[in-house]
């Protein structure tokens, strides 16, 4: 197996992480970790996935695969390896939004009682009243001219 350039794991201070080897200049190393959501740790020789309270682990998998996908080897915690692990379960809908939701389509696609009341209806039409004529008359007045 080859050396890798990157390794991808957790901290308990800076979440998931990832650093780099020799084998790697910090130039593409910055480029390809900013690519992926991955900030620099100052004072280290650290990159921190940015925000990793929010869905931390499966993007943390995204970006294994990602750089990957570059051309470079990454060796990554079993978990974060989506080649040695299971996807992590994905979230459930929470009690209830799921017939709400099934509520919601469903009203979408009914026809509205109140349109077809009106297409049913026998009520005749109001007249619309006739216009009225303007006056015809002369106008009188003094016109100025300068």
């Amino acid at each position: 197996m080859e050396s890798p350039h990157l390794h991808l794991g957790w901290h308990p201070e800076y979440g998931f992480v990832a650093a780099s080897t020799p084998r790697l200049t910090d130039h593409l190393r910055d480029w390809a970790l900013e690519r992926v959501q991955f900030e620099p740790v100052p004072g280290t020789n650290l990159h921190r996935l940015t925000e990793p309270g929010q869905d931390g682990q499966r993007r943390a998998r995204q970006a294994v695969t990602a750089i990957r996908s570059l051309g470079l080897v990454v060796q990554a915690d079993f978990t974060l390896d989506p080649e040695l692990s299971a996807d992590p379960p994905r979230p459930t809908l929470r009690h209830g939004l799921a017939e709400r939701q099934a509520r919601i389509a469903g009203a979408a696609t009914a026809r509205s009682p109140q349109r077809a009341a009106s297409l049913t209806s026998t009520v005749a039409p109001t007249p619309r009243p006739a216009p009225v004529a303007a006056p015809t008359g002369t106008v009188t007045g003094t016109a100025r001219s300068r």
